[in-house]
């Protein structure tokens, strides 16, 4: 079951309000009667658009993904742009939009992976979390067909580094023990990343 279409602005105020719910008390401490409660809506309206808790999270972790799927097909349309730059560059703009969103990834960054993997419930996250990972593919494949990126590993082996490496970062950078900014972090992990799947030179 996905949310409906009917009624884009009260799914918008939904969002909005679960949103700030997640981040103040976490997903399990928030019901679907405190989400109707801050979006000024009834409770019957909340389950008409989403139909449960775990579906408005699929909705905003969509939402993060479409924002993925974004960044990665402007990388793909930049043929000039070297491979390694263009993965830093990714690197780096994730980083602006987790920084812009700290608390609410703080509180469910756990649930959102599980929901955009298809491990609690169906959505759309499932999907365009596939979409998202071919295309990281398509661009490592790319960079391997220029010369650029090491070309002895799969391309999938290359793009789940990526992902891997990210998904760690975020982690350590959410509950770590400081509010360092991500941005420095995720920049010295691409260098970490590059360095192992940069294509040999030939003196």
């Amino acid at each position: 079951m996905t949310a409906r279409t009917y009624g884009r602005q009260s799914q918008e105020q939904i969002l909005a309000a679960a949103q700030v719910l997640f981040a103040e008390r976490g997903l399990h401490e928030t019901s679907m009667s405190d989400i109707a409660r801050a979006a000024g809506l009834s409770r019957a309206t909340v389950f008409n658009q989403f139909g449960s808790k775990a579906l408005i999270l699929d909705a905003l972790t969509a939402r993060s993904l479409r924002a993925y799927g974004d960044l990665l097909d402007r990388a793909l349309a930049a043929p000039s742009a070297t491979t390694p730059d263009l993965l830093r560059d990714l690197f780096q703009q994730m980083a602006r939009g987790l920084e812009a969103n700290r608390a609410v990834h703080r509180a469910v960054f756990g649930e959102i992976r599980k929901v955009s993997m298809g491990l609690e419930a169906e959505g759309e996250s499932p999907a365009l979390r596939r979409l998202a990972f071919d295309r990281l593919v398509e661009l490592m494949r790319r960079g391997q067909g220029r010369g650029e990126l090491d070309p002895r590993r799969a391309a999938e082996t290359l793009a789940t580094a990526f992902d891997s490496l990210l998904a760690g970062a975020v982690t350590q950078w959410l509950h770590g023990p400081t509010d360092a900014p991500l941005e420095p972090m995720l920049s010295d992990l691409a260098g970490v990343l590059l360095d192992g799947i940069a294509a040999a030179k030939i003196d």
